[in-house]
């Protein structure tokens, strides 16, 4: 009876030890279950931040063309009006001696292609300097400059700007605001901080939080030494949007915010002024 009970002894023990075996196997499988769901979401974000570098990266080669026909661009109107000047100031020496009004309306011509020809030069000269100092900063994905209806737009990068809705500026946004700030606040010329917001949510929450982004990043460039005086916000909410909202990538290009140069109003009514070919042509 004795090695009976041994026996039975020995069943009971090797029952509590499988059990024991079997849940500290369950507990190990569930804690790796844990680490593969981990290592698959860091996959994910992984994936998704190598998806928004490579559209950064495109957006960015696109930019880079665009800058490069602007200069063209602006080049061709120096030429254009170098040109102009030279054939005002041949017909000009030509009726010098009449002294009627045709040499009085071509000298007044030759003084807007002049002063047509001095704006030119100083853009041109404003926008290289802008597209070589920001030349680190475009490489490294932070900023993007384009022109928009006429208009220098420079825009940062919104995900080193402001988490989602919020708006305290991060540690490397406010590193790359006052990197700028160093470029712009040599440059005399007025800006505005315009803050935008894709669709999503009640408007008059998405303007509010447009105007708080512009109003950080204004602060910041105060700090980092911007003139009071050259320096404006604005916020649009989601009424400027640049795509539209109906894709996740379109909203993330909505969410955007951008430091305009204010146009100079002297420069847009000299632009609007006759043109100094026509009067030339006229006064033949």
């Amino acid at each position: 009876m004795r090695w009976i009970r041994w026996c039975m002894i020995g069943v009971v023990a090797m029952g509590q030890w499988g059990c024991i075996w079997k849940s500290e196997h369950l507990k190990l499988m569930g804690e790796k279950d844990q680490q593969i769901a981990g290592l698959e979401k860091d996959k994910s974000d992984l994936t998704a931040r190598l998806k928004a570098r490579n559209q950064a990266l495109r957006a960015m080669t696109l930019d880079r063309n665009k800058l490069r026909r602007l200069s063209e661009r602006l080049q061709s109107r120096i030429d254009q009006l170098k040109l102009a000047r030279q054939q005002c100031e041949d017909r000009v020496r030509a009726l010098a001696d009449k002294g009627d009004e045709k040499t009085r309306k071509l000298q007044q011509a030759l003084e807007q292609i002049q002063r047509l020809q001095d704006i030119a030069n100083r853009r041109k000269a404003l926008f290289d300097r802008l597209k070589n100092s920001f030349k680190a900063m475009t490489d490294a994905g932070k900023l993007r400059v384009r022109m928009v209806n006429g208009m220098l737009i420079v825009q940062l990068e919104e995900s080193i700007l402001f988490a989602s809705g919020q708006s305290t500026v991060k540690g490397e946004g406010s590193e790359a605001i006052a990197q700028l700030t160093d470029i712009l606040k040599g440059m005399q010329r007025r800006w505005q901080v315009a803050g935008h917001t894709d669709s999503v949510g009640k408007p008059a929450v998405n303007w509010s939080l447009s105007v708080q982004r512009a109003l950080a990043v204004l602060r910041v460039m105060l700090k980092a030494g911007m003139p009071p005086e050259l320096i404006s916000a604005a916020g649009f909410g989601q009424y400027q949007p640049t795509a539209s909202n109906e894709s996740k990538e379109d909203r993330a290009r909505n969410r955007r915010t951008e430091i305009v140069l204010v146009p100079n109003l002297q420069e847009l009514q000299l632009a609007q002024a006759p043109a100094p070919l026509q009067v030339c042509t006229a006064a033949r």
